[in-house]
This record gives structure tokens, C-alpha cells and sequence, in this order.
């Protein structure tokens, strides 16, 4: 019988998942160690930006085994420090920090939550960052981390922050209502609708939603941006 050079499907089929695990093992290997060596050097790391993420979510699936936790785990830590390298850039440089140059924040970030819908995490992160850049882009983004996770009310504070700065404060009011009524919403939720509702521009309200949301959230990041808009507004305020 006349050979026709392809491989034998058992074999390919073999090869193809030992192939994927050990892409796997090296992807989540390389992550931990540039987490620990970012740790102990309290820098960031230079990282090639056609390296950072492969495009297709659905390829990764396969990849994982199953473990798909794992790897958008392992990609958000990629997303953080791809974020991380760039924050630290234009600030080493003196310039004021601008989303929009970041070309692959949104698509890295959409891979970690379409491997993972309940990385709540990386659905928060985007809501604040993707407003600096398209604002209709953020919301939309975070309405699909609500139908992912319709009981976090983290997300609903993080949607109805983004419709405040839009000057959106009747849909802000409604949002922070819905978020008062999930499971272990803090008290603080409900009022902030009718804050919002009534006084909706004022600089009282502003200094309200950015202390809430620093005091809440762990994101470093986040808490620097959040200070930084708490300090401007006391020097406005003591003018």
C-alpha cells in the first residue's frame, strides 16, 4: 500500500494534546515566575507586545484541558503587567497617564473573561480603565459582567460610577438601586441612588464616589487614580 506521508489520526490526536499540555504547564510556569521575579525586584518587566495574548479564546479552551480557570488566570497576570509597563512608561516620562495608547488592553482583557465569565476581577478593571478611552465601550463591558455575575454588587457600583461620569445620573440612581438589592450589598448602596439622583454633578458626590470606590477596591492601579482624583478635589475645594 502506497504511503500517503500523513500521520496516523491516533497519533496526531496524541501529539496534539501533549502539545497543548505542555503549552499549558510552560504558559502557567512563565506567569508565576514573572509574577515572583516583578515581586522581588518591585519592577516591571519589558514584555514583546505580539507575545502577550493569542487572539482566539476558543483556541486557548482547547489548549487548557479544562483547566480554563488557570489559563485566564494566567492571562490576567500578563494583562496586569502588559498594563503595568505602560502605566509605569508614561509616567516615568512625565506624561499624563492615557488609556487610549494601550491598543491591547480591551482585547486581553475580553480573553480573560471569555475564559473565565465569573473573572470579576478583570470585568472591574476594564469598566474603570475602558472609560478613560470609550465610554460606551466600558458600560457595555460591564453589562456583561452583570449578566455573568448578577449577584456581585461590586459590578453594579462599578456601572453605575461609569454613568455618573457620563452625567447619566437618572440611570446611575437605578443602577446603584439594582445593586442594593443583591445578596451582601453594603448599606451604603442604596442611599448613594438618591445622592446621585439629587445632586448628581456636585463635588460633595464626586468626593463620595471616589473615596467608595478606593476604600472598596484592591486593585493598586485603581486606588492610585482614585487618590490622585480625592487630592484634586480637596485642592479645588480649598481654593
Amino acid at each position: 500500500m502506497k504511503s500517503t506521508g500523513s500521520v496516523p489520526r491516533a497519533v496526531a490526536s496524541g501529539s496534539s494534546s501533549i502539545g497543548a499540555y505542555l503549552a499549558l504547564v510552560i504558559a502557567l510556569t512563565l506567569s508565576i515566575t514573572a509574577q515572583t521575579w516583578l515581586d522581588a525586584e518591585n519592577r516591571l518587566p519589558l514584555i514583546p507586545e505580539d507575545t502577550l495574548y493569542i487572539r482566539s479564546s476558543e483556541i486557548l479552551k482547547r489548549a487548557s484541558l479544562g483547566f480554563t480557570g488557570l489559563m485566564a488566570d494566567a492571562y490576567w497576570i500578563n494583562t496586569t503587567l502588559y498594563f503595568g509597563e505602560k502605566f509605569q512608561q508614561q509616567r516615568l516620562t512625565g506624561e499624563q497617564f492615557d488609556v487610549r495608547r494601550l491598543d491591547l488592553l480591551k482585547p486581553m482583557l475580553e480573553l480573560v473573561t471569555e475564559l473565565d465569565p465569573r473573572h470579576v476581577a478583570a470585568y472591574r478593571f476594564g469598566g474603570f480603565f475602558l472609560q478613560y478611552d470609550n465610554p460606551a465601550e466600558a458600560i457595555n463591558f460591564i453589562q456583561r459582567g452583570i449578566r455573568d455575575n448578577p449577584n456581585d454588587w461590586r459590578l453594579y457600583q462599578d456601572l453605575g460610577f461609569t454613568l455618573w461620569r457620563l452625567g447619566r445620573f437618572r440611570e446611575a440612581a437605578a443602577v446603584y438601586q439594582r445593586g442594593s438589592q443583591t445578596p451582601d450589598a453594603p448599606a451604603w448602596l442604596q442611599p448613594m441612588a438618591a445622592t446621585v439622583l439629587a445632586k448628581g454633578g456636585d463635588r460633595e458626590t464626586a468626593r463620595q464616589m471616589f473615596q467608595r470606590l478606593y476604600e472598596e477596591s484592591n486593585d493598586g492601579f485603581v486606588r492610585q487614580v482614585c487618590e490622585e482624583q480625592l487630592l484634586l478635589l480637596q485642592q479645588q475645594k480649598e481654593r
